[in-house]
């Protein structure tokens, strides 16, 4: 079985373990569950892809921003999702 190389994924590998502890307290999870999503065993909601997009930027590290359309699947296709990025750039 390979590994899923998911947005979740990707932000482990390159975080600290520091930063993957403020990240989870930040977006009201756990790093536990975080790992569960990185492997592919869980799947990440619009509430919980919302939380973990804001949750990275208090991070104040823009490598490690996450994509809310990149983490949820429904998000990529929601225009409200859509029409918020639009706004703030």
């Amino acid at each position: 079985m390979s590994t899923p190389k998911n947005a979740v994924y990707k932000w482990l590998r390159v975080a600290t373990p520091a930063q993957a502890r403020e990240l989870a307290k930040a977006a009201q999870t756990s790093i536990a569950h975080l790992r569960h999503i990185a492997a592919g065993r869980r799947q990440v909601s619009a509430d919980m892809g919302q939380r973990l997009a804001t949750a990275s930027r208090t991070l104040k590290h823009r490598a490690l921003y996450l994509d809310q359309q990149a983490l949820c699947r429904v998000c990529r296709v929601c225009p409200l999702v859509e029409s918020r990025k639009t706004k703030a750039a």
